[in-house]
């Protein structure tokens, strides 16, 4: 039992101290309808931020 505890007090820990700033971005499809009537897509991805930086003492 102290294991499982240790293991979810470690969860929480990286959770509060990661930064928010490295999981901003989005995620957005665009669809283009073709002259047979068919669509096309195609993924756009942007990402704001710090890449790379999980910790905000990382910075």
């Amino acid at each position: 039992m102290d294991y499982a505890y240790r293991l979810l007090d470690n969860v929480k820990y990286f959770y509060k101290t990661l930064n928010p700033a490295s999981l901003s971005g989005a995620i957005d499809l665009i669809v283009v309808e073709q002259p047979d009537g068919s669509y096309l897509s195609t993924p756009f991805h942007v990402r704001f931020g710090k890449y790379g930086v999980l910790n905000s003492d990382d910075k």
